[in-house]
């Protein structure tokens, strides 16, 4: 009995399926730069190998970077001269020195001995720079002996690409997550102040973090508040008291030069002067005459002196009746 068409035709795909073989998907990998990083298979190979090619994709353009045939590795790329090793049959790819322009897709060939069967591996690498050294600024917003308010702001002296920035809370052992960013606003209570923030700077390859204690930010910084008014009142008082003293030296002095520069009165003067005294008629007893009186007044000392034309005409009306 013969094999009809459809019979053939699963036959053959079945004899071409184990031929070739490859991953779901690129192995993600990252590096830094001037340092090393290898390129392998995450699963063992059931089969010896017989050779490896290794290719490299860079902005699009494909490059035969490296065979490994008979324990040797030819390296078939100038950019990659003097930088590559391989071992594990060849499975395996070592790029020492590192630069950003060896970030691209690497794919490796492998063929199996003894049989035509082929697994290809791709991988993705990512060339990043080290993470620098990050430092963390305080700004006070508020310090009473019941609450500390401040604001952390966390950065990194310069400014690479793909940093985040996290940040913990630690007190006595444990671990507590605050939001991801640059800068945090934090409100504690004085049983707490006791603990450190730590900032966390990371790119995918690289990390770093800085922390800083609540001791010096909290406690610190109330007693230097307290230092601080108690020095402010006192350099006041030390400014303000000179100060008035000053100005009542100077009122003195002021009145003390207009009465020199008045002196006393003449006493031609005030006999030059005019006095005028308010005076009014009175009836007398008799109806017959009329008698101009003077407005009582308590009279000073010197209006007692003072001599008028009214006056000596209340005298002399007055005589003759007398």
């Amino acid at each position: 009995m013969g094999l009809g068409t459809v019979e053939l035709v699963l036959i053959s795909l079945l004899l071409y399926l184990p031929s070739h073989a490859s991953q779901v998907g690129p192995i993600q990998v990252y590096g830094l730069i001037t340092q090393s990083v290898s390129l392998a298979p995450t699963e063992h190979l059931a089969q010896p190998v017989e050779e490896v090619t290794w290719h490299y994709i860079s902005n699009g353009t494909r490059h035969r970077l490296a065979d490994y045939r008979n324990q040797q590795l030819s390296i078939r790329h100038s950019q990659f001269s003097q930088r590559l090793d391989a071992d594990n049959s060849g499975t395996r790819l070592w790029i020492r020195e590192l630069r950003s322009e060896d970030t691209g897709i690497y794919i490796a060939f492998i063929t199996l001995n003894g049989t035509t069967h082929t697994v290809d591996l791709s991988f993705t690498l990512t060339v990043y720079e080290p993470v620098p050294t990050p430092d963390i600024k305080m700004e006070m917003e508020q310090i009473s002996p019941d609450w500390c308010n401040f604001t952390l702001h966390c950065s990194a002296p310069t400014n690479p690409s793909a940093l985040s920035y996290s940040w913990m809370y630690r007190h006595k052992g444990r671990y507590q997550p605050y939001p991801n960013g640059t800068t945090i606003r934090v409100s504690l209570q004085p049983e707490s102040w006791d603990g450190e923030y730590l900032c966390l700077v990371q790119n995918p390859a690289d990390q770093k973090n800085v922390s800083i204690a609540l001791q010096e930010v909290c406690n610190g910084n109330l007693t230097t508040k307290v230092r601080n008014d108690n020095f402010r009142k006192r350099y006041l008082l030390l400014i303000i008291l000179p100060l008035a003293l000053l100005l009542l030296f100077l009122a003195w002095y002021i009145r003390a030069i207009k009465k020199r520069k008045k002196g006393p009165p003449s006493t031609a003067s005030q006999l030059d002067e005019v006095q005028y005294i308010e005076v009014h008629t009175c009836q007398s007893d008799r109806g017959l005459q009329t008698i101009y009186c003077l407005e009582q007044k308590p009279a000073s000392p010197r209006e007692a002196r003072t001599q008028t034309i009214y006056t000596e005409l209340e005298n002399i009306h007055r005589t003759p009746q007398e």
